[in-house]
């Protein structure tokens, strides 16, 4: 039998999808492989790329994200032994990066005035107290109280100011040391009295009493 002119075209149809579909995939596999390599060689952090296909038509590759990666810095024994040895400021000076100046920039809040103040005069009654524990051992029985003795009377340096000065200098510590332990006991009982108001008042209220009793004790 003859066939009809429709079924007669049917072969070249399905040669013709057939080559379309493998020209489809052809281009798909030439788009991936493009992008590979732009993945791989460009520094770029996005690129577009256009492809001529075989009839002249332009197609535009889609757009392909690159991250730029740090190369990783491997020290070697000789090197770790060496980047030991340096500090932290030498270290920076060799990259030029700026070091920030930290607590020379920065104003102190009262409070904590106040509390490095508590530390200083505890450490100044330490060296005090260890001072006259080495005149009392050279010295002798009773050579730190003949020498206390001799400051307070004005006889090594004459002079009421004098006087006066070397007595506020060893009251104040004791004053402003002993209140300030207080002040901590209060608040490790009583938290809820740490609030910034409170202890902006506690502070500026340590500073006057200490100054106060210091004072009474130095014109005694």
């Amino acid at each position: 039998s003859e066939l009809s002119p429709s079924s007669a075209k049917l072969p070249s149809n399905s040669s013709s999808r057939s080559s379309t579909s493998n020209a489809h995939q052809q281009h798909s596999t030439m788009i991936r492989t493009a992008s590979s390599l732009i993945t791989r060689r460009l520094p770029s952090t996005a690129s577009s790329v256009v492809a001529i296909t075989s009839g002249g038509s332009r197609s535009a590759l889609p757009s392909v994200s690159v991250g730029v990666s740090r190369g990783m810095t491997i020290l070697s024994k000789e090197s770790k032994e060496e980047f030991k040895k340096e500090n932290y400021s030498a270290r920076m000076a060799k990259t030029r990066r700026p070091v920030s100046p930290h607590v020379t920039i920065y104003s102190f809040p009262v409070c904590a005035l106040s509390s490095i103040a508590t530390r200083v005069t505890g450490c100044i009654l330490s060296f005090g107290a260890a001072g006259l524990g080495i005149v009392e051992i050279f010295g002798g029985s009773g050579a730190a109280l003949s020498t206390m003795q001799c400051i307070g009377s004005g006889e090594m340096v004459g002079g009421a100011l004098f006087v006066a000065g070397a007595k506020f200098s060893v009251a104040f510590p004791f004053a402003y040391h002993y209140l300030g332990g207080l002040r901590h006991l209060v608040w490790d009982n009583s938290p809820e009295m740490l609030t910034n108001v409170d202890v902006e008042k506690a502070s500026y209220g340590l500073l006057g009493a200490s100054v106060l009793l210091s004072s009474v004790a130095a014109v005694v």
